[in-house]
């Protein structure tokens, strides 16, 4: 990297973090009235003239004076909004050698007159200028052994990429353990690592001697979420926040935990914080649509993911999530055509098929489906979903061998996939292998206990399988954890009526219905399918039609 390089990286740490706000788009969301968001920010000042200033001087040999304009326009910044909070080590380090540069520091003439050197080279090299470095590299090569000269020897290092600063950065952490740029570069270097514990390590001594670095606050919360600790990423990116309200990327990175934590409504706010001081920034239109779609909203989510596809039209990403949405309101021929055009985007991500092929299966465009599917699996054979979506196509054109076959494809791409497990029930229960189903459900059970559609299944198989008692249990287990399965509540009358406690059944049926007619739950036709079923066996004959005619009050035929 050249020197010229150089001088562009050091105006981007200066600019970088400097943002004004700006307006969110009006949210299109549920009719409220709309409490505007204040986002805390601050503006630039002439700072900028005094920097231009001091690049003529340098130009012109007037060191001195350069260095003290460039001091002063570092001060105007900090003045405004102490900006080194949110620096890395870069930018923070290139404004601590300026101001120890220009103030009456304990710098020594010789290292003041190094350090005004380097600055001058900095912004005096042209493009390309290949001597400058060699220029450098000299005269840091025969700068006094201090504290002071190691720093600019790291700081030059760091310029040429983080696998260059190695030697110079452990010389000064041994020689400075307290020194905030060299362990900000040494935690910097961690997190690009995955080495978070260390990192962690490393902002914990950083913040014990600036507890207002909101830097450090920042990189430990990224450790967090990455190790999976949201509450403790929040609290740092609060502590992060407070110490410099007006950066917009550490209300963004919050909003991913937020939302990681199904807070979507906290998540929103920081993301409308987000577009208020830095607008139109990266994916936070996208990310908005998640929390509105999660929120049950989906005109504000339809709002912003248009507003996401507008500012990036050739994201794939785009479209399949405005295709969730469409197929949230059951409109699939729409959701269809949105994940088609993620696909012609492209065409290699397996979750677009997964998501077009689950469409045509609740549009019962069955074949399609499968198709989908079968190429996600082509994509990656380690994903258990596809696998037991196939099962369900083909459980639905009643083709259980061969769904029974899926859904085992599916529980050997992810033994804990306990949704495979209730497929294999079906499709064995169906199949009239009941001691089979059984044992699938209650695998399933095993892998979550209050799973509601397992235990409602098992006891259906349990009543097929004659086992009424074991039915009424499972049953009754599956209602406290979904007050509204009803196939549930009508599978315990079903199964007492069985065990020849009429008078009982009768009471139940009348109960349930009542609860359903207060609770406005469904009552499908198989509660009295099964009775019916009864009937064509000859078994409770009188009994069945007593309750479909007085207590459900349906015909007879």
């Amino acid at each position: 990297m050249t020197l010229s390089c150089k001088s562009i990286v050091f105006w981007l740490f200066i600019l970088g973090p400097l943002t004004t706000c700006a307006l969110v788009p009006a949210d299109t969301s549920r009719k409220k009235i709309s409490v505007p968001i204040t986002a805390p920010g601050y503006q630039i000042s002439d700072y900028a003239s005094y920097l231009k200033e001091a690049i003529t001087c340098f130009r012109q040999d007037s060191i001195d004076k350069g260095m003290m304009l460039l001091s002063k326009s570092i001060k105007n910044i900090t003045l405004q909004k102490d900006v080194t909070r949110i620096m890395p080590y870069q930018g923070y380090e290139v404004f601590s050698l300026v101001n120890d540069i220009a103030d009456n520091s304990h710098l020594s003439p010789a290292e003041k007159q190094l350090g005004k050197d380097f600055f001058k080279l900095v912004f005096t090299s042209q493009p390309g200028d290949k001597n400058a470095d060699k220029i450098l590299d000299g005269f840091l090569k025969n700068a006094p052994n201090t504290v002071f000269a190691k720093r600019l020897k790291l700081l030059t290092a760091s310029f040429k990429g983080k696998s260059a600063v190695g030697t110079e950065l452990n010389r000064l952490l041994k020689d400075s353990p307290e020194l905030i740029s060299a362990n900000t570069m040494k935690a910097e270097m961690l997190f690009d690592e995955h080495k978070y514990r260390e990192c962690i390590t490393y902002c914990d001594q950083i913040l014990a001697v600036w507890p207002q670095y909101a830097h450090a606050y920042q990189m430990r919360a990224k450790c967090y979420y990455n190790l999976d600790e949201l509450d403790k990423a929040i609290t740092d990116y609060n502590q992060a926040i407070k110490f410099f309200p007006g950066y917009f990327v550490l209300y963004y990175d919050r909003a991913d935990c937020l939302i990681d934590l199904e807070k979507y409504k906290e998540a929103a706010t920081d993301l409308r914080l987000t577009l208020q001081l830095k607008p139109n920034y990266s994916w936070t239109y996208y990310n908005l649509t998640r929390c509105y779609r999660n929120m049950d909203m989906p005109d504000s989510a339809l709002y912003f993911i248009n507003q996401h596809i507008n500012q990036n039209a050739d994201d794939g990403d785009g479209y399949n999530l405005k295709g969730d949405i469409y197929c949230d309101r059951n409109e699939y021929e729409t959701a269809i055509s949105l994940y088609t055009q993620a696909i012609n985007l492209e065409p290699d991500r397996r979750t677009f098929y997964v998501d077009r092929g689950d469409a045509y299966y609740y549009a019962d465009k069955l074949d399609d489906a499968i198709k989908d599917l079968q190429k996600a699996i082509s994509i990656d054979k380690s994903y258990p979903f596809p696998y037991d979506r196939i099962g369900d196509c083909y459980y639905q054109k009643k083709q259980y061998e061969t769904a029974i076959t899926y859904h085992q494809k599916a529980v050997k791409a992810d033994p804990t996939y306990k949704y495979a497990y209730v497929g294999l029930n079906l499709s064995y229960t169906q199949s009239g292998n009941y001691l089979e189903a059984i044992d699938a459900a209650k695998k399933a059970i095993g892998i979550d206990s209050t799973y509601a559609n397992a235990l409602g299944n098992l006891g259906w198989s349990c009543y097929c399988a004659g086992k009424f008692d074991d039915c009424i249990k499972y049953s009754y287990k599956a209602l406290k954890y979904q007050d509204d399965a009803t196939y549930a509540m009508f599978n315990i009358a079903l199964a007492t009526l069985a065990k020849g406690e009429t008078g009982k059944a009768k009471q139940l049926y009348i109960d349930f219905i009542k609860t359903c007619k207060e609770k406005n739950y469904e009552i499908r036709d198989g509660a009295t399918d099964d009775l019916r079923e009864l009937i064509r066996k000859k078994v409770y004959v009188e009994e069945s039609k007593f309750i479909i005619e007085h207590i459900f009050e349906q015909k007879v035929e």
